[in-house]
């Protein structure tokens, strides 16, 4: 991995997770302690470019709203790379290898935060992540033919792109808009991070940034119940937040816990995660039309 010449640490980790088309590593000071994380891409990937600028406004914004998400440090274009530095925050990633007894309280500790999240508040979100809005990308996507291509390099076999995502506009007509909330547009496991603790069942630590320096405080004072710091979570890779359907962001945990890719987990979890999150705020069908329009975007 290309590190910008105005990228100082005095080790690089690169970081092999997600399907985002993207290269991330992890930057450590002279001590061997993380301090930040480096995001790039290739300038010469249109849609790869706009997802990372996209990501820096986004964690502006939520990071302004007292979420826990790390803070933009640094960004910028060199040698045909766009990049990104952000905070490096304290916490596991929910798809790293947990010990049994551990699991379930992971995917508890999941679905809480989703619901967290889905309860923020949205006021003046300017990032659009409704169906209608991602229905026109897929369309997008689709017409240029960048979805074909992913999906046959990924061997998925069926109807073309075009019959599938007709069917799924015609779906959400059938089914009508549905509630909107604050979205993390990717939740999968390895974008959310937790505390030990809170999985174990004991106080979490606040999540920590850049150098164990804590995040900034809330102004009007400590977190509400509900905030990731207090509750042991934090999100990251948030490229595609905003305001959305959540059962997008359903639809992406379901998946991401069922993955072969996550063989620690399987469809009990994926049970037990909707549950947690309560099944009284989970439509089936729209659950199936999220992730119907999910796929869109998966692989890149």
């Amino acid at each position: 991995m290309r590190i910008p010449p105005s990228v100082d640490a005095d080790r690089v980790e690169e970081l092999d997770v997600g399907l985002s088309g993207a290269r991330v590593a992890r930057l450590f000071d002279a001590r061997d302690r993380p301090f930040a994380v480096l995001k790039s891409v290739d300038a010469d990937r249109p849609d790869l470019v706009a997802e990372l600028l996209g990501q820096e406004r986004r964690l502006r914004w939520l990071a302004g709203r007292g979420l826990p998400v790390p803070h933009v440090l640094d960004s910028g274009a060199w040698a045909g790379l766009r990049w990104l530095t952000m905070s490096h925050l304290d916490g596991r990633a929910a798809h790293e290898p947990w010990p049994a007894g551990d699991r379930s309280r992971v995917v508890d500790l999941l679905a809480r935060a989703a619901r967290a999240l889905h309860r923020a508040p949205a006021a003046g979100c300017p990032f659009d992540m409704t169906l209608p809005a991602q229905l026109e990308r897929a369309r997008e996507r689709v017409a240029s033919g960048l979805v074909e291509r992913s999906w046959s390099a990924a061997g998925r076999e069926g109807p073309p792109a075009a019959e599938v995502l007709s069917e799924l506009a015609g779906l959400a007509r059938a089914l009508g808009p549905g509630r909107t909330a604050l979205v993390h547009g990717d939740y999968c496991l390895p974008n959310v991070l937790l505390d030990t603790g809170a999985v174990r069942g004991v106080a979490a630590r606040t999540h920590r940034s850049a150098g164990g320096v804590p995040g900034p405080a809330r102004p009007d004072g400590p977190p509400p119940a509900g905030d990731g710091r207090a509750d042991g979570w934090a999100l990251v890779d948030l490229g595609r937040a905003g305001l959305g359907d959540p059962h997008a962001d359903l639809a992406d945990m379901v998946g991401s816990l069922l993955s072969p890719m996550n063989p620690q987990f399987g469809p009990s979890d994926a049970e037990r995660f909707l549950d947690a999150y309560g099944r009284e705020d989970v439509d089936p069908e729209r659950l199936r039309l999220c992730a119907g329009v999910n796929s869109f975007f998966w692989p890149v």
